[in-house]
């Protein structure tokens, strides 16, 4: 998939299988080894930390020490954080309202569109179906 310098999008539900067990986590695993080695660049909203530490928060499995440790970790990557912009929340709005998705699901597609690549997304039922069938630069994990 990745070639030495592309920047891939992430949307929070493959980072999020990072920090735990579930399908796919060994796939989501190995992008995040490219990043780390350098043979691509992964770039991520501001709005992506928020999300996955809340979605670990709300995990069994977590406790507030396992959650502080994974939070630091994710901040030890250095994903690329691209700011949010008028324009690419504008765009996340239209993208919303086209596709029938959230914001928090169009979101990462605008950036990826704004990078001029693709957002990679574990959410096959939703973001993944909705934003596909529009066309907007979306892949599955």
């Amino acid at each position: 998939m990745a070639r030495r310098g592309k920047i891939v999008v992430l949307d929070s539900s493959v980072v999020v299988k990072w920090f735990s067990k579930e399908a796919k986590s060994d796939e989501a695993i190995i992008l995040m080894d490219s990043h780390v080695e350098g043979s691509i660049e992964l770039s991520v909203s501001p709005l992506l930390f928020y999300e996955v530490a809340n979605a670990l928060r709300y995990r069994p499995d977590y406790d507030m020490e396992k959650l502080r440790d994974a939070v630091g970790q994710l901040f030890k990557l250095h994903l690329k954080m691209t700011p949010l912009s008028e324009g690419i929340l504008i765009r996340a709005c239209e993208i919303a309202y086209d596709a029938d998705v959230t914001l928090y699901d169009a979101l990462p597609a605008a950036l990826a569109e704004h990078e001029k690549t693709v957002c990679v997304t574990a959410d096959e039922e939703t973001q993944y179906q909705k934003l596909r069938r529009k066309s907007y630069p979306i892949e599955l994990l």
